[in-house]
Parts: structure tokens; C-alpha cells; sequence
């Protein structure tokens, strides 16, 4: 079996600037040498020291597991970085100790000689003496006697009135202290908790109220206190489940604690259960009666930006507007006549974080509306097989609503989903196939199918879609289109094709002429004006001479068009 790692094997110079960094080492480096480190202390193969700077640290470092551990007052300790006061113990030990793990402060000695020697009511006497005057003392000989059953709750109390008692400003350079007086109180409460829910429940909620007040009025930039009643705050949440205390009681225990928090440490649907029906109805209960009061602002009024307590229970009615889902799913279950009913309270329950139900709603919506369209439905199952990873489901729902609607709609739906599961290739050639398969339309509903498009204009939508006019051109003359699509082709095709655009153009100008209306003269007009700029584009601008002849010749009786026409051809002989 290998031997344990000392500290000796652990703190070397290399060790404590691979752990610290550069910047840090340094600074520790220059901490050390200032002399910063006081009352070092190496004992039982642990390390501990006293370092000051701009505030007063204690750093201690020990092995752990065949590595070096530490810990430190500071904030970058507190969060778990080898700061540099960490550096500057490591250094000074390195310096009194030398190589060996086994040296001892003399004081340490000292200091048990003494106790052992001591009367046993001597110490007694001289440790609640201290503990009067230092509260970390005390916090900590409390939270021992509460580990054997010797404590009592009011000690707790003012345990925690001596804790969160400050009626000044805490500086950002005076929270660190305050906070290390603080920090025993969660575990305290969890050791109340195991035998007195009743009890943390009470004293928990008297600690929030009061670090609350001090939040407010400190300087918490670095979390210290937010941390610490972040922790009371769990204690909180778990007495309350614990707790025989009646529902309206907690329920005014829980409003009351929402009102002092302006940080959001507490949130009612983590209470839901331990308050039950009748807990919520009472909550809600005190939320109305205090939203009376709570005066409405006509348009130009503002709102008092140092009213917390407006602003507080602002959100506590919000919430409850959202919150009670159970009760909306009742409402929206009353009317399950259509399709989007089954969708409303999917997406409550969904919003609520309730997938699994959300999605069995959603499902016997589609399952109890088969024949009626319903895209949100699709759409909000889609997005949940997603979520889900069961992009299959997906594929499989739009593949689906595609046969049943063969449109550009669907295929864009169905390419998006096959996109999140890699497949689009094997799915188009799919698609496409089922197009350009024969459809048997007479047995198909006509009250369902009679709107939708062929499949050949399908296609020629899907291909200008994807900018392939040329696929778009061969299709539409092997099967034909409305004329509104070969129209789309031709503008696809004025680039790469503007022969292929000219000739569509032409065709579709006679039939647009013979609706003899002005407006479809205008439309002529303009197509007339594609073709003249496309011949020119491509060098045979003449050639709209003997065209424009051509139009006169077939449609010379309709004078209106050929005005039209006689301003195209001015316009021609300008260029």
C-alpha cells in the first residue's frame, strides 16, 4: 500500500504556482515577504494562518486524498480559487517548518498542556466568557451542543438576532466578517430541522426576514450574504414540508417572507405541495385582500420606484395568474370541441414544465380531430418529439399532414424536420416520388382535397423554391401549370435563361390580352416591357420592332392596348 502524501510532499514553490497562477504566486510571493502572515499554526497535518492585507484572512491548507486541499476567508477563496493568501502560507510554513510535517506551534503545545491540566468547570467558565463576546465562538459551541441534542430553539433565536444585528451600512469590505458570523446559521437550522420541522420552519423564516433587511442595505457584491440565505432559504423550503403546522398558517409564513424578498429566494410552486389545497386557497386569500389596497395608476401616473411592497405584491398576483394551471386545465377540459382547446392546455402544461402531460393532450387532439387541419397542433407536437430527441415522431408527423396536403407548406415542414435528424436526402426523393406518382383523386374527399394543388404545380413550386428553374421549366412542359407559375418560372429563368423567359413571356401575353379589361392590359403591358429589356440585355434590342408589328397585327381592335403598346415602342426608339 502506498504511503500517504504529506503536506511536506505536497507545498513546494512549483506546487504553489501551478495551483495559484502567475498573478496570484506573485502576489502571495509579496504578501510572504511583507511579513502578512501571523500566527502560523501547523498541527495534526493541517496548516492554518492568519494573513492581513486590506482585511483580515485566515488560510488553511491540508492533504486530501493524495492532493492538496484549502480553504480561505477571502472571496476568491470562498469560491474556491488558491488565492494568494493561500500562497503566502504555503510560503511561510515552507520557511519555519522546512521539510517537516510533525513540528508544532509552541503555543499550540502551550495551549494543551494548559487544558489538560485544567478543572474542567475552570474552562467551562472561561469558554462562555469568551463566547459572550465572540459570536463565531458561539456559533460554533452552539451548533455543537444542537449536534447533542443540548440546544433549544431560543438559543437559536438569538443566535440569529446577534448574527443579522447591524443597523449600519456593511461595506463591501466589511461583508466578509459579516458574513463568516452569519454562516453557521443553516447548519444550525438544519440540526433543528432533524428534530423540529416546526421549530426550523419559525426560525428560518425569522433569518431570512432579518438577512433580508441587510441585503438590502449592504454591499453584496460578491455573493457572500446571498449565499448564506440562499442556503436558509432550502432549510425553509424542506421545513415546510416537514412541518404539521397548519396550511393557513404556512401559507402566511410563506406570503409574509415573499413580501420582504426582493430577491426572489422564494417561489410559491415550490411550495405547492407542502401548502396543499387548502394552504394555496388561504395564500391566495391574503394575496386578493392585499392587492385591494394596492391602488391603480391612471394613464400619465407613475409608478413609486421605492415602493417594494407594491412592486412585490405585483409579482405575487402575476404569479398567480400563471401558476394555477390545474385550475385552467379544468376550465379549457369543459370545451374540448375543437382542436385548439386540446392545444391551449398543452401549452399551459408545457409552460407549467409539465412535458409529459402536455404531450398526451396534444396527442389525443390530433387522435380525436384526425380529419381536420390543425397546424399549431402539428407544429407544437413537431417542436416536443424534437425536444425529445425523437426526431422520428417528428418526421413521421409531417410526413403525414404531407400526404394528406401535398403543398410547398408541407415539404418546407417536412425538410426542416428531416434536417434535425440528417435524413432530407432519402425523405425528398421520397416526396418527390409520391408527386409525381398518379393520384387518385376521385377518392379522395372533395370537401378536404379540392383546394389543393396538383401534383405537377406542386413540384414546380418545390423547384423554384429551391432555385432550380431549369427542373421547374421541364416539368411545367411535360405537365403543365397555371399560369401565374409559369410566370415565376420566367422570372427564375431571366438570368440564366432569358431565351427560356422571352418565349414563356410571349405565350402567356395572349391569353392576359383576351380578358380585355384595362387591367389585364396593363399586366401585357409589363410583360410586353420584360421582353423588350430582356432582348436587350442579350444584344437584340432590334428584334422589339417586328414583335411590337406582330402584337399590332393580332390585336389591333383592342384600341387601349394599343396605346400601351405605342408608348413601349416611343420608349423603344429613345433608347
Amino acid at each position: 500500500m502506498p504511503k500517504a502524501k504529506t503536506l511536506a510532499d505536497l507545498i513546494t514553490e512549483p506546487a504553489l504556482e501551478e495551483l495559484a497562477g502567475d498573478r496570484s504566486f506573485a502576489r502571495g510571493v509579496g504578501y510572504f515577504r511583507s511579513g502578512a502572515v501571523e500566527r502560523l499554526v501547523s498541527h495534526n497535518g493541517r496548516i492554518s494562518a492568519r494573513v492581513v492585507g486590506t482585511n483580515i484572512y485566515t488560510a488553511k491548507l491540508w492533504p486530501e486524498g493524495g492532493r492538496l486541499d484549502w480553504d480561505c476567508t477571502c472571496p476568491m477563496g470562498e469560491d474556491g480559487e488558491f488565492c494568494k493568501h493561500l500562497v503566502a502560507t504555503g510560503l511561510a510554513w515552507l520557511a519555519a517548518a522546512g521539510n517537516s510535517d510533525t513540528q508544532t506551534s509552541s503555543e499550540i503545545d502551550a495551549i494543551r498542556r494548559f487544558l489538560e491540566a485544567s478543572d474542567k468547570q475552570a474552562l467551562v467558565e472561561m469558554l462562555l466568557e469568551r463566547a459572550i463576546d465572540d459570536d463565531d465562538l458561539a456559533a460554533t459551541l452552539l451548533l455543537a451542543a444542537q449536534r447533542q441534542g443540548m440546544s433549544a430553539p431560543a438559543a437559536i433565536g438569538e443566535t440569529i438576532r446577534r448574527a443579522f444585528a447591524s443597523r449600519d451600512f456593511v461595506g463591501y469590505h466589511e461583508m466578509p466578517r459579516f458574513a463568516a458570523g452569519a454562516r453557521p446559521i443553516s447548519e444550525m437550522l438544519r440540526e433543528v430541522l432533524k428534530g423540529d420541522a416546526k421549530a426550523a420552519l419559525e426560525l428560518s423564516a425569522d433569518a431570512m426576514k432579518r438577512g433580508l433587511k441587510i441585503l438590502e442595505n449592504s454591499d453584496d457584491s460578491d455573493g457572500l450574504l446571498g449565499e448564506i440565505l440562499q442556503d436558509i432559504a432550502v432549510v425553509h423550503r424542506s421545513a415546510a414540508g416537514k412541518t404539521p403546522v397548519a396550511a393557513a398558517q404556512l401559507a402566511k409564513n410563506l406570503f409574509e417572507l415573499q413580501l420582504a424578498d426582493g430577491f426572489g429566494f422564494f417561489e410559491l410552486e415550490q411550495y405547492r405541495r407542502a401548502l396543499g389545497k387548502d394552504g394555496f386557497a388561504a395564500y391566495r386569500k391574503l394575496a386578493e385582500t392585499a392587492w385591494k389596497k394596492v391602488p391603480p395608476l391612471g394613464p400619465g401616473q407613475e409608478d413609486d420606484p421605492c415602493d417594494d411592497w407594491r412592486h412585490q405584491i405585483t409579482g405575487i398576483m402575476k404569479t398567480l395568474a400563471n401558476i394555477d394551471v390545474d385550475a385552467l386545465v379544468d376550465v379549457h377540459q369543459r370545451d374540448l370541441s375543437e382542436p385548439h382547446a386540446y392545444l391551449r392546455i398543452a401549452e399551459l402544461l408545457s409552460k407549467a414544465k409539465r412535458h409529459d402531460e402536455a404531450l398526451k393532450w396534444a396527442e389525443a387532439g390530433r387522435d380525436a380531430f384526425k380529419g381536420q387541419l390543425n397546424f399549431p397542433l402539428d407544429d407544437f407536437l413537431v417542436a416536443e418529439y424534437h425536444r425529445r430527441k425523437r426526431h422520428d415522431d417528428a418526421i413521421a408527423l409531417r410526413w403525414s399532414r404531407f400526404v394528406e396536403q401535398p403543398g410547398l407548406h408541407n415539404y418546407q415542414a417536412l425538410k426542416a424536420a428531416a434536417d434535425r435528424a440528417k435524413g432530407w436526402e432519402t425523405m425528398r426523393e421520397k416526396a418527390l416520388a409520391a408527386l409525381r406518382k398518379p393520384e387518385p383523386r376521385a377518392s379522395r374527399s372533395r370537401q378536404v382535397f379540392s383546394l389543393i394543388p396538383s401534383g405537377p404545380s406542386v413540384l414546380i413550386e418545390i423547384f423554384l423554391w429551391e432555385s432550380d428553374p431549369r427542373a421547374a421549366l421541364t416539368e411545367a412542359r411535360s405537365k403543365g401549370c397555371p399560369s401565374h407559375l409559369w410566370l415565376q418560372i420566367a422570372k427564375a429563368l431571366e438570368e440564366q435563361s432569358p431565351a427560356d423567359a422571352i418565349a414563356i413571356y410571349q405565350a402567356q401575353i395572349e391569353p392576359i390580352v383576351r380578358m380585355t379589361n384595362n387591367q389585364a392590359y396593363d399586366r401585357a403591358a409589363d410583360l410586353v416591357r420584360r421582353i423588350r429589356d430582356l432582348l436587350a440585355r442579350t444584344g437584340k434590342a432590334t428584334d422589339i420592332a417586328p414583335y411590337l408589328d406582330t402584337l399590332r397585327q393580332q390585336h389591333k381592335a383592342k384600341r387601349n392596348f394599343m396605346q400601351r403598346l405605342e408608348g413601349i415602342a416611343a420608349g423603344s426608339r429613345k433608347k
